[in-house]
């Protein structure tokens, strides 16, 4: 039997939907996190596989990633296979237990089935599968489930500083896309506005300074602002969305502090430094108008766009392979969300690629869910790409 057939044969479709679930059970909603006891049932997965596995507590409680895999006799870089661990806040409604991992319609529903669990539990089993084969690979098949992704992918930041990933060559990125092959995906600029005013009695407003008026000034400049960029061919239009607003002591207060955040997404050629430098230039102007505006501008974290070249060797290998498993011919496409990709592909100065089995529109939506069928397509993916990059 060849190594590719004997290796998918050893994909055990029912233990995946399990996994999947088993993860799925496990809370890691993010805030807080709480990410250790799914890094741990990862950890004791590697390691009752026969792979070797590696804890990473990090400082705050109840937060940790893990690092684990094969090791390969070191005649190529490693593959790492990456996906992050928490989830973002449920929402409301939901007509499912958003940590029951209810199976019906030939779908796993619940809180990061689509982001990303699910695709976190293919790379394992593929991993699993070619571990059962015996096979030397010629360069270490690395997995690092992390932390934090979802806000800041602090996770991914501290295994870089910790040098607990090395050699990586080439990356998958697990996140939601259906099984189709993104290359690029926008980078993200979160920036947190503040406004302040003075305290007066409501019923004696010209007494005061109303900030959260001075925040709607604000925002109506910012909005008509001009942000410099060139529309990218993957990426589309740079985008910006007011996404919080907090403010105000009392109705009959005139609120002396209001506080928005804006979540960014950016494009390539765009430069994070010179936003900034737009959004304080505006801050100036109207405080050069008005001597009663004062406001600030910070940021709240930062992820850059990348853009991997679709000629590169290790991408037009995955996607052969993909292309094979789904019988799909794959066209060029990006992802509009930020993933760990921009942590790792500068840190290592690896290429990546974004292939998952979650709906990239089902990410942070009442009732998530991810096709069963996409589960178990996405390890074959994953299991066969990795023998074609590592033997």
């Amino acid at each position: 039997m060849a190594l590719q057939e004997q290796a998918l044969a050893y994909l055990d479709d029912a233990a995946l939907v399990q996994l999947t679930r088993d993860l799925v059970q496990i809370r890691s909603i993010n805030p807080p996190g709480d990410e250790a006891a799914v890094a741990t049932c990862v950890a004791q997965r590697l390691t009752h596989a026969g792979m070797f596995a590696e804890l990473v507590p990090h400082e705050e409680a109840g937060r940790a990633s893990v690092v684990g895999g094969l090791r390969g006799s070191g005649a190529r870089p490693a593959l790492l296979f990456s996906g992050h661990l928490d989830t973002v806040p449920a929402g409301d409604n939901w007509e499912h237990d958003i940590l029951a991992a209810d199976i019906s319609d030939g779908k796993i529903w619940g809180l990061g089935t689509t982001d990303m669990k699910a695709g976190v539990a293919a790379m394992l089993m593929a991993m699993e599968a070619i571990q059962r084969t015996g096979v030397v690979l010629q360069g270490d098949l690395l997995f690092a489930g992390t932390a934090g992704e979802e806000v800041d992918s602090m996770g991914a930041q501290r295994l870089v500083q910790q040098q607990k990933l090395s050699n990586v060559g080439f990356m998958v990125i697990g996140e939601p896309t259906t099984n189709r092959v993104f290359t690029a995906e926008k980078g993200v600029l979160w920036l947190e506005l503040s406004t302040k005013g003075q305290t007066a009695h409501g019923s004696m407003p010209h007494l005061g300074v109303n900030a959260i008026m001075h925040m709607s000034t604000l925002l109506q400049a910012l909005t008509a602002a001009k942000i410099p960029y060139e529309k990218h061919p993957l990426m589309g239009d740079f985008t910006m969305n007011v996404a919080t607003i907090t403010g105000g002591l009392k109705t009959n207060i005139v609120p002396d502090a209001c506080r928005v955040t804006i979540d960014t997404r950016t494009v390539t050629g765009q430069d994070h430094q010179q936003i900034l430098d737009t959004v304080r230039q505006l801050i100036d102007q109207l405080c050069a108008t008005d001597p009663t505006f004062h406001a600030e501008v910070r940021t709240i974290t930062e992820r850059v766009p990348l853009d991997i070249p679709l000629d590169t060797a290790s991408v037009q290998t995955f996607i052969r392979v993909r292309d094979q498993v789904t019988g799909q011919t794959s066209v060029p496409m990006a992802a509009t969300y930020a993933t760990d990709g921009s942590v790792f592909v500068p840190a290592y100065n690896a290429p990546m690629v974004i292939c998952g089995p979650g709906l990239p529109e089902k990410a942070h939506q009442p009732n998530e869910y991810v096709d069963i069928h996409r589960l178990t397509e996405a390890a074959r993916i994953y299991t066969l790409a990795a023998l074609e990059l590592l033997t």
